[in-house]
């Protein structure tokens, strides 16, 4: 992907299979239209389904890999943009939207970027994507937008972090030397945007992850504990019963929905009920 004029937006749709690589200092936003890709950037690894979207900062050089059946668009964005790092899904009927304004914009080639003078409606739909962010960015510290803009998207770039490796055992002290800021600072601003602290937040996108794999159905339940971080089955099912806020007699598996018999026994186990 060429070096883009900084003083406007463009767009680029990803070849099917096919793959990008942004470089240094570009801002991308990606919608997953149709199929699947693969996103790995500074933050992490992300699979982008249809209806997913996720925007990356300067920083982040992102490499996109596209399976045989998608339909990636990305728009890069100029400077000056007013956007935070995140991820998200969008609605049915902001999804239609999304391929409505897409097909406005006409023929893309395949993996040539292309500045445009006729985006707006599509920077207009990804600033209202980003509305529970922007929601977020209120309580965080600053007197003015303008204040609070740099911190926020600094926590949005360790939120990112904390969702792209599920797979880590995360330390303050590292998540702190990602971001940039003193430990105990972040902790206390992240707690105060999102509800929850760092490692806290981690462990609740491990749990999701959890959930996801169960519902993939193509490991067993021992499998899917050690591959989040848990010891044993029954520390991993107690904590979702928890997650999904789940009583004792409730079963995970009519939540969760595994597709394999196999996975779906053991989840009625009585010995884990």
């Amino acid at each position: 992907m060429p070096l883009p004029n900084f003083d406007a937006a463009g767009c680029i749709r990803l070849p099917a299979p096919g793959s990008a690589r942004v470089p240094k200092g570009v801002t991308t936003a990606w919608m997953q239209l149709r199929g699947t890709s693969t996103v790995q950037c500074q933050e992490g690894t992300f699979l982008l389904r249809r209806g997913d979207w996720i925007l990356l900062d300067g920083a982040s050089q992102p490499r996109l890999q596209t399976d045989h059946l998608a339909i990636c668009m990305g728009l890069y964005l100029p400077s000056n943009h007013a956007f935070y790092p995140g991820r998200g899904r969008m609605w049915r009927d902001e999804m239609q939207i999304a391929v409505r304004l897409w097909r406005r914009t006409g023929v893309v080639p395949d993996g040539k970027v292309m500045a445009r003078e006729d985006l707006r409606p599509l920077v207009l739909l990804m600033a209202d994507l980003q509305r529970d962010i922007c929601i977020a960015a209120n309580r965080c510290p600053g007197r003015s937008i303008k204040q609070r803009a740099p911190l926020m998207a600094t926590l949005q770039r360790t939120r990112l972090y904390l969702e792209g490796h599920t797979l880590l055992d995360h330390k303050v002290d590292d998540l702190a030397a990602f971001a940039g800021l003193p430990p105990r600072y972040l902790s206390r601003v992240f707690h105060a945007v999102y509800g929850l602290s760092p490692l806290s937040f981690a462990g609740r996108v491990r749990l999701d992850h959890a959930v996801r794999l169960l519902r993939e159905g193509e490991m067993t339940v021992d499998q899917i504990a050690v591959t989040v971080g848990y010891k044993h089955r029954g520390t991993l099912l107690s904590a979702l019963r928890a997650h999904l806020g789940l009583g004792r007699m409730d079963r995970i598996a009519d939540v969760v929905g595994p597709s394999r018999p196999e996975v779906r026994e053991l989840m009625l186990d009585a010995s884990v009920i």
